[in-house]
């Protein structure tokens, strides 16, 4: 009897160590920084120590950093990526990315895929980089991409309609790219082009226009990634004061993407508050559990053992939220999935 007990469980390990793998083998983490430093916001910024403590991390436990464009690459051309790989990237161009964090990721001989929002730079605000500096980055292997011209959100604005608002999102991408192109020169306009949603908002119509324009696009919401994920907006994990502490990263460069095969809906400005999200899973999970960005539990009923339904019990308040879902994955390791919500 403990014979056969022991080799159930050995067959249950196994198949868990199995299913992590079999996702690891397109998975990362993309994390999403902003300032570096320990006199800017603590709401987009990660002190200095923090961000040696998570390079010391990454290169203690042998995680392959790479830039965003080669991920997305091997994703197209059907290519396996290492287990433990993570894409470091800054949104906006700030001046401590060129102070603070180039030299330390240079001597670790590592990159950074910077998102530029080019209006500033090219009205040469003090805290921004200057196009001098990103060239300068370019020439070791840093690579530069598009977070638009104003930085404005990419969703309807006060009383815009759709069409004015997919116009302006169409002007301010095309702006930037120019400049991108113009400073950096045509790798800045390779496959994929890049792109970062400004405050991490956008519409479903907004990013469909900015996929038909040939863009990969990220987003702000915590998750890992994979080949199945949906490309109009990637997950990455926010790395500021208060989500940076090096436990907290430590979990969270391990993690897996939940293994969604389709969810609905998949536009973050809700219709009705608060939102029902069904997810439809392609294995099923064990021990999933989740929660509004307040740590409030969400109600969640299984239809089959691969799809279920959530919803907060309570309203969501404006301006945004989102549901986020963990599950243990095996190995230590979690599964985890975000999904932002707009509340206007």
């Amino acid at each position: 009897m403990l014979k056969k007990r022991y080799k159930l469980i050995s067959i249950l390990l196994l198949s868990s160590l199995l299913t992590t793998i079999a996702h690891a083998k397109s998975s990362a983490v993309i994390l999403m920084y902003h300032h570096f430093g320990d006199d800017t916001p603590a709401s987009t910024s990660v002190k200095i120590d923090q961000f040696e403590a998570h390079l010391d991390y990454l290169r203690q436990n042998n995680f392959n950093v790479w830039p965003l464009s080669k991920l997305v690459q091997h994703w197209q051309a059907d290519q396996a990526v290492p287990d433990k790989t993570v894409v470091l990237t800054a949104d906006d161009a700030y001046k401590s990315v060129y102070t603070e964090a180039y030299p330390r990721l240079k001597k670790l001989g590592w990159s950074l895929t910077t998102f530029v929002n080019s209006e500033p730079i090219d009205k040469r605000f003090g805290n921004f980089m200057s196009w001098d500096q990103m060239r300068e980055m370019q020439a070791d292997g840093f690579e530069f991409a598009n977070h638009s011209h104003t930085h404005s959100k990419m969703r309807p604005l006060n009383d815009e309609t759709n069409q004015k608002m997919l116009e302006r999102v169409r002007n301010e991408l095309t702006i930037t790219q120019k400049r991108l192109q113009d400073e950096l020169g045509e790798q800045t306009n390779q496959n994929p082009k890049l792109f970062a949603y400004p405050y991490g908002e956008y519409s479903e119509s907004a990013a469909n226009l900015i996929a038909d324009m040939g863009y990969v696009n990220v987003a702000q919401v915590s998750g890992a990634v994979d080949k199945h994920s949906d490309l109009r907006a990637l997950n990455r994990f926010p790395m500021a004061v208060n989500f940076a502490k090096i436990d907290d990263f430590a979990l969270k460069v391990n993690t897996l993407p939940l293994p969604i095969k389709h969810q609905s809906p998949s536009d973050p400005i809700i219709q009705t508050n608060p939102p029902e999200l069904m997810i439809q899973l392609s294995q099923p999970v064990k021990q999933l559990n989740c929660f509004t960005s307040l740590g409030q539990p969400l109600t969640i009923n299984w239809q089959t053992d691969t799809q279920f339904m959530m919803k907060a019990k309570q309203t969501l308040k404006p301006p945004r939220d989102r549901y986020a879902c963990t599950a243990p994955a095996g190995q230590g390791r979690w599964y985890w999935f975000g999904q932002l919500w707009i509340i206007d």
